[in-house]
């Protein structure tokens, strides 16, 4: 047997080393890219798609100013530019001292005058003697507030805050449903078309004006209390 060369050992640790570098390669960087690729995949989907069992417990469209949690309660920004905006939009209206979302509504009632009102839907809060909860929601149909275009929904809130739609008999009233307990708040969504051609889309809680949107002859002021804005 002829004694291996030096070369030959040489070449053939070359090639081992070779082989090593490329199963480092594989194993560290291919599999490895793979792998963390499937994890981010793995969240992607986990976080598009629902749990599984979740609740799909939805408030009725009906609800103002509570998007999804009947126990949320708006509160005002800090932010007050009311009059800043109104300047902008309205500059002869805040040329009269207003200086408040209200103050607006009033001047614009008396001064300017209201060539017609349709109310769209009215929230009442409900709690009755034992505590529990109600809704007694009011839907317009149509551009006219006939008591007979007008849909009374009456709801249960449940333990988790969560309003139930409950079945009405159908000779119920809007007073005969708010005499069964204690109105502790009352929502109203209007729109106002003013004598000089302006209008005012209006949503107000507790007769405080919650927003507002009021089209001066194409300048928008939109306003959320007192936080507002005119393009």
């Amino acid at each position: 047997m002829e004694p291996i060369k030096i070369r030959t050992w040489i070449m053939w640790a070359l090639i081992l080393f070779g082989l090593g570098l490329l199963t480092d390669y594989y194993f560290l960087h291919l599999l490895f890219h793979e792998k963390n690729g499937a994890q981010k995949e793995a969240v992607i989907e986990t976080t598009a798609t629902p749990a599984e069992g979740a609740d799909p417990k939805n408030p009725d469209d009906s609800f103002l100013g509570e998007k999804g949690d009947v126990n949320s309660e708006a509160t005002p920004s800090s932010k007050d530019n009311f009059l800043e905006s109104l300047q902008k939009c309205a500059p002869e209206v805040a040329a009269q001292a207003i200086g408040t979302p209200e103050a607006l509504i009033e001047y614009l009632q008396k001064s300017v005058g209201i060539k017609t009102e349709d109310v769209s839907l009215e929230n009442y809060h409900l709690t009755l003697t034992d505590g529990s909860k109600r809704r007694v929601h009011v839907i317009t149909s149509d551009n006219t507030n006939s008591p007979t275009n007008k849909e009374i929904r009456f709801f249960k809130l449940d333990a988790e805050g969560y309003p139930e739609r409950l079945q009405l008999k159908g000779d119920e009233t809007v007073e005969s449903l708010l005499a069964q307990g204690k109105v502790t708040r009352h929502e109203v969504k209007s729109q106002l078309e003013l004598k000089d051609g302006s209008s005012v889309a209006l949503e107000k809680h507790d007769n405080k004006v919650f927003e507002l949107q009021y089209n001066n002859h194409g300048k928008l002021l939109s306003c959320r209390f007192k936080e507002c804005h005119c393009p």
